[in-house]
């Protein structure tokens, strides 16, 4: 017989084990209705892929909210490989998660490939209203999910 030497008195156990079936009872009785509870669900193959204007190697899907109007959103930009984005400013303040690919970040006055971070998989960027920034890709898709309180608003710097 395996023993272990971790010894955990039962009085913690109790108050433990107590406290995650209170949590979890609302879920268990409530089941998996989700959309009386208000949840939005959207799996990959049901993005609804746009054209972005103005930038033709690039395509976007909205998962939530809308960014033309007030209130949260989230947007997933795929972009081509080897795209070179137009150095741009936002409104508002973003959050940015690198979904797959690598991208290619300048930000601040030099807006070049060869000032850009490199965002791998997985980099989660909080970019402050205002921020000048461009945005690269290498060799593969880059695909970042963008959230935010709308309206969205852009303004290209080199118009």
């Amino acid at each position: 017989m395996l023993r272990t030497h971790l010894k955990v008195p039962r009085i913690i156990w109790s108050p433990v084990v107590a406290v995650c079936l209170i949590a979890l009872l609302p879920h268990a009785v409530q089941g998996q209705d989700y959309q009386e509870q208000g949840v939005t669900t959207v799996t990959p193959d049901a993005l609804d892929w746009q054209p972005v204007d103005g930038a033709p190697d690039v395509r976007m899907a909205v998962l939530y909210g809308n960014p033309a109007e007030e209130g949260h959103y989230v947007v997933r930009y795929a972009t081509l490989p080897s795209n070179v984005g137009r150095p741009h400013t936002h409104g508002e303040a973003e959050l940015i998660t690198v979904h797959s690919g690598t991208c290619y970040l300048a930000t601040g006055d030099v807006l070049t490939r060869e000032a850009a971070n490199e965002l791998a998989t997985g980099t989660f960027v909080a970019m402050p209203a205002g921020t000048k920034m461009r945005g690269f890709t290498g060799e593969d898709e880059c695909v970042v999910d963008v959230q935010g309180q709308g309206p969205r608003t852009t303004q290209y710097l080199d118009e």
